[in-house]
């Protein structure tokens, strides 16, 4: 479906809890733990906001006393908001955290559910849809020695998917026909983007892994370049604006005739100015790469991908808005999910890089054609001495056993988002006995599923029970205390980095039977497939030294 108060925006349907409980939620690419919306996050912004819209707008919000496999860690301060913080967002957020089942589609779609996950319920508007994770890095509360695993670290490790991967683009709302966003975990969609041949590594702040170079901005309302002095810019899907130093935002307000709102710190487009530029159809066009210097791939962007609404907490009413911010210093360089709209992300932490591509819009009649992103040593080697990457290739993946699972198909009404999920299996000499023991496993699982129902299923506000997992003589309050009255989320340092969970010789998964192993893509809005095979491994547990100071400061390690 379409939601969000700066968009809007594809979303994704996601289950948690137990009864399952419906939300939906925008990926998030540098987050690891999934961050459902709160009853609180309506009822503690405003009197006058009415808890249904509210409740609607920002994708369903999660009653963690009402799933009865909710384990409750405590409350911690959102830290792993890093960047996020650098632009002004998120400064002061908490979220309630605990482990609970996150399943990747609504209930009856067919794609996996993860028991014990990471889950922190947030009340705090600076992102008004809860966030689905992509980052596989661990999620550290008070030992640095304990991370937890993350969704796209399990999926690989319980071999649903073939690699430690995901490709995404935000879709575009403003095109005709409109088009949905896309979210492949293990894989792509070769139909979603134009191939360029650019490889991206990750940066050296794990932080800040997806960073690009742009070496030049331009548009075609002019002939002067809006930015020719190249520098680094970080891909964040978690925001929607894009942040670029002052002069450059100067040359956009000449160019586009956009006026800043600074007591909103917004770009508004009046009805004169959109009218004008609507008849003109400008495009935007990045110039990016590796480095500054190398060679580079242009991304564009039409004026329909620039004209986006804004509506409350953004903005007091629904205005047209242009997604730029100013830019302080080079560290809140961002692009954020108006660039996604046309730009078509695939990332890969097995081999630390990632590559952006023009974003394709095809028609509805065009059928998927997802490619699995094969982990090293997992690849095979043709007589030539070339490599085989693709799940299309009898060589790399065996057809085994097919099946398509139309997932997220519900009343048109809803408009929900659709998604096909593949699932292959490896050909072993003895498949008769593979199939059997798959088939096993999944009775076992089907049959363990259920949980004991032990909550009182009484409601109640943000923070307020469990005050025990507050550092003591803390005052919890409703509002979840002030500056350091709680402990902040980690990030296991290395935990997830793909150097580590790559160990070629030594995974015990190597002495099991395969089970059926899967691509899930969710696509937001129109049906796909998914296609994957892996083996599993194991999460690292780095050695890292207490940070000292406060308990539970979230640390970083540099990649």
């Amino acid at each position: 479906t379409r939601d969000g108060n700066d968009g809007p925006w594809s979303t994704f349907g996601i289950n948690i809890g137990t009864p399952a409980q419906a939300v939906r939620m925008l990926p998030a690419t540098g987050q690891s733990a999934s961050w459902p919306v709160l009853p609180d996050g309506c009822t503690s912004l405003s009197s006058d906001l009415d808890f249904t819209t509210c409740n609607n707008d920002r994708g369903k919000v999660f009653y963690v006393n009402k799933s009865s496999s909710w384990q409750e860690e405590g409350i911690y301060e959102l830290n792993t908001l890093y960047v996020e913080n650098q632009l002004g967002l998120g400064e002061d957020a908490r979220g309630e955290y605990g482990y609970d089942t996150v399943g990747l589609a609504w209930s009856g779609e067919g794609l996996p559910s993860l028991e014990n996950m990471v889950v922190g319920g947030i009340a705090d508007p600076f992102s008004w849809e809860g966030s689905f994770p992509l980052s596989p890095r661990g999620v550290n509360f008070t030992d640095l020695n304990d991370p937890k695993p993350t969704i796209l670290h399990t999926l690989r490790n319980e071999t649903y998917i073939p690699s430690t991967s995901w490709s995404y683009t935000a879709g575009a709302y403003n095109v005709v026909p409109k088009a949905y966003g896309s979210l492949t975990l293990g894989g792509y969609d070769t139909t979603r983007f134009e191939a360029n041949d650019i490889t991206i590594p990750f940066g050296s702040d794990i932080s800040r892994d997806l960073l690009l170079a742009v070496q030049s901005v331009s548009t075609n309302l002019t002939d002067t370049p809006l930015m020719s002095t190249a520098n680094y810019w970080y891909i964040d899907s978690l925001v929607a604006s894009m942040w670029f130093p002052e002069d450059v935002c100067t040359a956009f307000e000449d160019a586009f005739g956009i006026v800043w709102d600074s007591e909103n710190s917004i770009y508004l487009i009046n009805d004169t100015q959109h009218e004008t530029l609507t008849n003109q159809n400008p495009s935007l066009t990045f110039t990016i790469s590796a480095n500054t210097t190398g060679a580079s791939v242009n991304i564009t962007m039409p004026y329909s991908s620039l004209a986006l609404n804004a509506s409350y907490p953004v903005y007091p009413n629904s205005t047209r808005y242009f997604p730029l911010k100013r830019a302080v210093n080079d560290t809140q360089y961002t692009l954020g999910r108006a660039f996604l709209q046309n730009a078509y992300v695939i990332t890969d932490y097995d081999r630390s890089n990632f590559s952006v591509h023009q974003a394709l819009f095809p028609d509805s009649s065009v059928s998927q054609n997802l490619v699995s992103i094969i982990a090293p040593g997992d690849e095979t080697t043709s007589t030539n001495g070339t490599t085989s990457t693709s799940s299309d290739s009898s060589s790399s993946l065996s057809g085994g056993a097919i099946a398509g699972i139309v997932i997220g198909a519900l009343c048109a009404l809803a408009l929900l988002a659709l998604a096909f999920f593949l699932v292959h299996r490896r050909k072993r000499a003895r498949i008769a006995e593979a199939d059997s023991a798959a088939a096993a496993a999944a009775a076992l699982k089907a049959s363990g599923s259920e949980l004991d129902a032990g909550r009182d299923g009484q409601t109640r506000d943000f923070g307020v029970e469990h005050k025990t997992e507050l550092e003591g003589g803390q005052n919890a309050k409703h509002e979840m205390g002030q500056e350091g009255a709680v402990p902040s989320e980690l990030f296991g340092l290395e935990a997830g980095k793909v150097s580590e969970m790559e160990a070629a010789v030594k995974r015990p998964v190597y002495e099991m039977d395969a089970g059926e192993v899967v691509v899930p893509e969710l696509e937001s809005g129109e049906n796909t497939a998914a296609k994957a095979e892996l083996e599993g491994s194991a999460v690292q547990r780095p050695a890292a030294k207490e940070t000292g100071g406060v308990a539970g400061r979230e640390t970083r390690g540099s990649g």
